[in-house]
């Protein structure tokens, strides 16, 4: 016999959409990077790509071509969107300095 309980439940489940859904693709000279997420979570996520630097350096002598692809610390973050807490909390306190001579 056929459980109608257990069936509903994975219609649910299928057709359940998802809260967040990400989707980054970064092509840079051959690199290819790509990132999707779906959540169920009810916090916003943040998503950032830092590129900071990539150079492309050709050199040419007579038909001879030489080119050189140079890609530095390129970050892909993915991250729970943080509330504003309001004011700063006060710094520390920090005892002066004793000397002894």
């Amino acid at each position: 016999m056929i459980n109608i309980k257990s069936i509903l439940n994975m219609a649910k489940k299928l057709f359940k959409r998802s809260k967040g859904y990400d989707k980054i693709t970064l092509r840079l000279y051959g690199l290819d990077v790509e990132i999707e997420r779906k959540t169920n979570i009810d916090v916003p996520h943040e998503v950032t790509v830092v590129v900071p630097r990539v150079e492309l350096r050709k050199k040419t002598k007579g038909s001879d071509e030489d080119i050189e692809i140079i890609m530095n610390s390129i970050t892909v973050v993915h991250s729970p969107h943080h509330k504003e807490l309001g004011e700063s909390p006060s710094p520390p306190n920090i005892p002066k300095r004793i000397n002894r001579e």
